[in-house]
């Protein structure tokens, strides 16, 4: 009897085994892609998309995964192990050390309208008294910003300054006429359903259910983002975990972003290389 119980608990630790070595097997997924998995900036995430369908027709086998958040989510997951790789619409701060971040493009930062309203340009000092103070552009009395951690909100408050020079990030709150939303795509619907608010998205998220404006008289575009005529610009980067020895396919992947391929996609959806 005591040799068959011997028997019998081999055979179920030879089976817990088996079953947990398909368990781990299942990370790659169930049908056995090699995954890339990539989260953070809402605004970084469509451009990823785009390259990452156009990566996988190139690599069958290889699936890129895209979960969009935010700047700062896609630093804490990078830095915590929850992704392969980060993306933030922004530079790295000071204080956020243990990262490697690597430019892929330039983007701008386009402020945006209802496309019935017929204002068509903001100042910098327009901007900054309506969401410092309330003061309203023509019939815009409300204002649309993203919350804290967007790479957007961080590039936005700090690029627009009054003609003293004070910048809205140095501010310890918005008037009360703004609201917050989570990501590009909410900031979008919100200006969309309201004829007196205006909000500010990526350049390359800009589509035509929104009216994107000039700002200082200078209309927002790839070309004028590069001559240095758009003042509303910031980078999107990738982020990987300092110390980290990458895998093969995430390797290959971060290769293919600086690639003409790769860069040919990124002009055609409207950001700068």
């Amino acid at each position: 009897m005591k040799r068959l119980m011997k028997i019998v608990m081999a055979m179920l630790v030879v089976a817990i085994g088996v079953g947990c070595c398909f368990a781990a097997c299942g990370d790659k997924g169930s049908d056995g892609d090699k995954e890339i998995r990539l989260s953070g900036s809402s605004s970084v995430s469509p451009l990823m998309q785009k390259l990452g369908a156009a990566y996988e027709e190139a690599n069958p086998g290889v699936k890129v995964r895209v979960t969009s958040s935010d700047s700062g989510t896609g630093i804490a997951d990078t830095l915590a192990g929850k992704n392969d790789i980060g993306m933030a619409s922004r530079a790295l701060k000071d204080g956020e050390t243990g990262l490697v971040a690597t430019k892929i493009c330039d983007d701008g930062v386009v402020l945006i309208v209802n496309n019935e309203v017929e204002l068509s340009n903001v100042t910098s000092q327009q901007v900054y008294d309506l969401y410092a103070n309330g003061t309203a552009i023509e019939a815009i009395v409300n204002a649309v910003s993203r919350e804290e951690g967007s790479g957007t909100r961080d590039a936005f408050d700090d690029l627009i300054k009054n003609a003293e020079g004070d910048k809205l990030k140095e501010l310890t709150k918005f008037a009360d006429c703004v609201s917050i939303q989570r990501s590009t795509g909410d900031v979008k619907v919100e200006i969309a359903a309201s004829k007196n608010a205006i909000g500010y998205i990526s350049l390359g998220s800009l589509d035509d259910t929104v009216k994107g404006l000039t700002f200082n008289g200078v209309a927002a575009s790839a070309e004028n983002i590069k001559n240095g005529t758009y003042t509303l610009a910031r980078p999107f980067n990738i982020l990987t975990k300092e110390g980290v020895e990458q895998s093969a396919e995430v390797k290959a992947f971060i290769e293919w972003l600086a690639s003409d391929a790769a860069k040919a996609i990124m002009t055609e959806e409207g950001y700068v290389v």
